[in-house]
C-alpha cells in the first residue's frame, strides 16, 4: 500500500524539503490508501486460495515475536477507524466481510458484536497497576501514548521479579500476555 518514503515519513524518520513537498507526500499517501482499499473486493473475489496462504501462512509465520499479530490487529483498527468515517456500521461491514468470507467455504455465519465503551485516564489505569491487576492491550497502548505516565514508570510494571524487563522488544502488544 505505502513505499518504503511514505512509512519512513508517517513514522518521522524523514523530513521533507519543503510545504510543497509534504503536502504531495499526503496526497500520495491518501490515494495510495484508497486504492489499496479498492483492491480488497478484488483480492476477496479474484486471489486464489493458494496465493493468499502463501502470503499470510508462509510469509506471516516468517515474521518475528507478536509481528504478524500486531500487522493484523492494526489492519483491522484501521479499517475499524475509517468506517467510522462513512455512514456505515462497522458491525455491518464486519459481518457481511465475515459471511463473504465464509460463503467461499460454502458456510454463513451468525456474528454477534457487542461493544461496550469506556472512558480511559491515565489516573484510574495507574491505579489498576498499583493493585496489581492486568491491563487490556488497549489500557497498556493508552498508558504508553499518554503524556501523564512517563516510560519509566510504565516500564516498572513490566519488569520480572530480578527487576529484568520481561519483555524486551519495546512493543506495546507483546507485552501483553492476557487480554
Amino acid at each position: 500500500m505505502l513505499s518504503r518514503a511514505d512509512r519512513a515519513y508517517l513514522r518521522g524518520e524523514t523530513e521533507l524539503a519543503s510545504a510543497q513537498s509534504e503536502r504531495n507526500a499526503r496526497s500520495r499517501i491518501r490515494d495510495r490508501i484508497h486504492d489499496a482499499t479498492l483492491d480488497f473486493e478484488v483480492l476477496v473475489e479474484h486471489l486464489s486460495d493458494r496465493d493468499r496462504e502463501l502470503v499470510f501462512g508462509k510469509r506471516f509465520e516468517e515474521m518475528e515475536g507478536a509481528e504478524a499479530f500486531d500487522v493484523l490487529v492494526s489492519a483491522i483498527a484501521f479499517l475499524y477507524r475509517a468506517t467510522g468515517d462513512t455512514d456505515i456500521a462497522f458491525e455491518t461491514v464486519l459481518k457481511e466481510g465475515i459471511n463473504v468470507a465464509e460463503a467461499k467455504a460454502d458456510r454463513a455465519a451468525t456474528v454477534d458484536l457487542d461493544l461496550t465503551f469506556q472512558t480511559l485516564t491515565a489516573e484510574q489505569l495507574r491505579h489498576k497497576l498499583e493493585q496489581g491487576e492486568t491491563l487490556s492491550l488497549t489500557e497498556i497502548a493508552y498508558l504508553h501514548e499518554s503524556d501523564d505516565v512517563s516510560m519509566d514508570e510504565l516500564a516498572q510494571y513490566f519488569t520480572d521479579a530480578d527487576g529484568a524487563e520481561a519483555i524486551d522488544d519495546g512493543r506495546i502488544q507483546s507485552k501483553v500476555t492476557n487480554f
